[in-house]
This record gives structure tokens, C-alpha cells and sequence, in this order.
């Protein structure tokens, strides 16, 4: 409070007029004519409030610019995707594709090459993110949901894997014979199982592409 400091004389003043005008009419104080005191009294209180005011207030007050510096301070630098976590994206992204080719005809001849390839195909995905290994800490979640992806994809070879050996070469069965329910269940397993993992491939890679659009 350094404008009190500064404004002690009128204070001072000012009470001593207010204590001779109201308290005691009959006592003037010395050397202070009526008609400056009447003014003094009209004039000053106004002027110590606004003193007072002034100097709270500029105690409380905070400085803009420090606020200003405090946020941008906290705000966080983005950096773009390197050159080896772009290349392991691009990796995943070649196996969903590779896999989804394998599976794009919609009239396939299930005969055993046929179940053979569709399994080695599913199994490709484990087999190719064990070659990549990890693409670091950034993309460790998206590498969680590949691993995830490609477990489904293992679970898919291994149905079709079964298929293939409980027909003949070209795929046939006896119908109502232990292979004919093999051939059949594992199938429907091996298809679910491969249409599952390339959704949640397709997921990943989809969070990656959100990841890489932030460090931008």
C-alpha cells in the first residue's frame, strides 16, 4: 500500500476537519478557515477513496504478459513422423494389402493349394512384423493393434491349414463324414477369422494415419 504512504498528511488533515465539523462544531481547527474546510471535506474524501482504490489495486493486479508467457510455455511441440517410422507404416500397410488380395475373388475353387495359399497368406502377417520389429515409442500403440490383427490372421492359417487336410487335392469330401464337417467348419472359421484381423489391421493403420496428421 505505498499510496497511503504518500497520502498521510491529508489523511490526517482530513480528520481533523471532519472531528471540528461534526463531532465538535464549537472547535476549529487552527489555521484552517470555514469555507476551506467545508471544501476540503467535499474535495478530499472522494480523493482518499479513489486512493485507496488505486492502491489495492495495483497490489492485486497481474501482469498480462506473464500469463501469456506461463501458457505458451505449456504448449506442446508437435514433430513430424521420421523417415523409419513412415517405412513401418508403409510395411503394415503393403501385408494388408498383400493379405485382402488373397481373399478379394469372390468365386474360389477350394481346392487344397488353394486352402494352402489363403493359410500361408493369413499366416504372413505375424511373419513380416516379427521381421519390422517395433516401430518405437510413438507408434507403440498402433504396433499393440497390429500384433493383435495378426494373432487373428494366425488363428485364420491355422483353420485353413485343417481344411487343407481334411479333403483330397481338389478339396472334396464325403459328404456326412468326419473331413466333410472339418472342411466345412474350418473354412467358415478361417474366413471369419481373416475378415476380423483385416478390420482390425485396417483400425491400426488407420490410427497411425491419425498420429501422423497430429505431428504435422
Amino acid at each position: 500500500m505505498r499510496v497511503l504512504t504518500g497520502a498521510t498528511s491529508t489523511v490526517l488533515g482530513l480528520t481533523v476537519l471532519i472531528w471540528t465539523r461534526w463531532i465538535h462544531p464549537g472547535v476549529r481547527a487552527q489555521g484552517v478557515p470555514p469555507a476551506a474546510s467545508h471544501r476540503a471535506l467535499r474535495i478530499g474524501v472522494p480523493v482518499v477513496i479513489v486512493l485507496l482504490a488505486s492502491g489495492c489495486a495495483g497490489h492485486n493486479a497481474a501482469s498480462p504478459g506473464a500469463n501469456l508467457r506461463a501458457a505458451s510455455s505449456a504448449t506442446p511441440t508437435a514433430t513430424p513422423m521420421t523417415g523409419a517410422e513412415l517405412a513401418w507404416v508403409t510395411g503394415i500397410t503393403k501385408v494388408h494389402d498383400k493379405i485382402d488380395k488373397a481373399f478379394a475373388p469372390l468365386n474360389m475353387t477350394m481346392t487344397r493349394a488353394k486352402l494352402i495359399h489363403l493359410g500361408t497368406a493369413a499366416g504372413s502377417c505375424s511373419r513380416r512384423l516379427r521381421r519390422m520389429g517395433s516401430p518405437g515409442t510413438r507408434l507403440q500403440q498402433v504396433y499393440e493393434m497390429v500384433k493383435r490383427a495378426c494373432r487373428t490372421y494366425d488363428k485364420a492359417a491355422r483353420c485353413f491349414a485343417r481344411a487343407a487336410s481334411a479333403g483330397d487335392a481338389a478339396g472334396a469330401t464325403i459328404v456326412g463324414t468326419p473331413q466333410d464337417r472339418i472342411m466345412r467348419r474350418s473354412q467358415s472359421c478361417g474366413f471369419a477369422a481373416q475378415g476380423n484381423a483385416s478390420n482390425r489391421l485396417g483400425d491400426a493403420l488407420a490410427k497411425a494415419q491419425l498420429i501422423e496428421s497430429q505431428a504435422h
